[in-house]
């Protein structure tokens, strides 16, 4: 006899209850499950979200799709199989799974502010700020001190030019996770390189810059650099800008990495739009 929705969240439900298991645990429990009853979709999604955590992903997006096969209408698989998608960015396969997992939220929310986070940041790196919006606007009612929904919202305020609000974000999210270095980071780069003048602040900016490298291992230095720049400081501008180039593995932002550094080393900032 098929799992019916409610028999595939349940099972997952008593792992994360009294009888809490590890994700390592749970891809064991399931195996074995699996192994005597390989059409259940209860242990397939239980073990998709496992592996998802485990950071297994193409194992996750496997047994995902097969529970999805056998009970379409179990929100879990669909969650688990959209966030996979999301974290190995495949945004066009990510949006209509995470989208489905939404439309079948309506008994079972777990997870559900990270199903509107993940859909909310794609829908951002697609520029489309407005949908990005509303999406965050719900995963930050769900879990109102989801520090990623006020990161993920500022960049969406940020390609509609609403500064303010924009860094009202950002500093909600500091506040929340001090040393997250990508929060960190973000509002750096955003009072260095804000074409409005009234929003750059370089001094905050470079102390912003200078945690964000602290807690990432140097993982922000074009940050760090285009905050020197802001200052006047081109020599140690050029100096950072370069080790951000000899860092940079990825041939796109190499390439917008080495334009940003002609113009430190011309002696002048870097001040663009947020999708520039």
């Amino acid at each position: 006899m098929a799992d019916t929705p409610e028999e595939v969240e349940d099972l997952f439900l008593t792992f994360l209850g009294d009888d809490y298991k590890s994700p390592k645990q749970i891809r064991t429990k399931m195996t074995k499950k699996l192994a005597k009853d390989p059409g259940s979709a209860k242990a397939l999604a239980a073990r998709a979200w496992a592996y998802c955590e485990l950071e297994e992903f193409d194992d996750a997006i496997g047994d995902a799709t097969k529970a999805i096969e056998l009970c379409p209408g179990a929100y879990l698989p669909w969650h688990v199989r959209g966030t996979c998608f999301w974290r190995t960015d495949q945004s066009e396969k990510a949006e209509p799974d995470l989208t489905e997992a939404i439309r079948l939220a309506d008994s079972v929310k777990l997870f559900l502010e990270d199903t509107y986070l993940f859909r909310g940041g794609l829908r951002c790196n697609d520029k489309r700020p407005e949908e990005a919006i509303e999406d965050l606007n719900q995963c930050l009612k769900l879990h109102p001190e989801h520090s990623w929904g006020y990161v993920f919202r500022g960049n969406a305020y940020c390609l509609q030019q609403k500064y303010r609000k924009a860094i009202k974000d950002f500093e909600k999210a500091i506040e929340l996770e001090g040393e997250d270095a990508y929060a960190l980071s973000t509002l750096a780069c955003l009072l260095a390189t804000c074409p409005e003048s009234k929003i750059r602040d370089g001094q905050r900016a470079l102390e912003l810059a200078e945690l964000a490298n602290d807690y990432s291992e140097n993982e922000y230095l074009s940050d760090l650099a285009a905050a020197r720049a802001e200052l006047g400081d081109f020599k140690q501008a050029v100096k950072i800008q370069k080790r951000a180039i000899k860092k940079c593995q990825e041939t796109e932002e190499r390439a917008k990495l080495e334009r940003r550094l002609k113009l430190f080393e011309s002696g002048q900032p870097y001040h663009a739009l947020w999708d520039e």
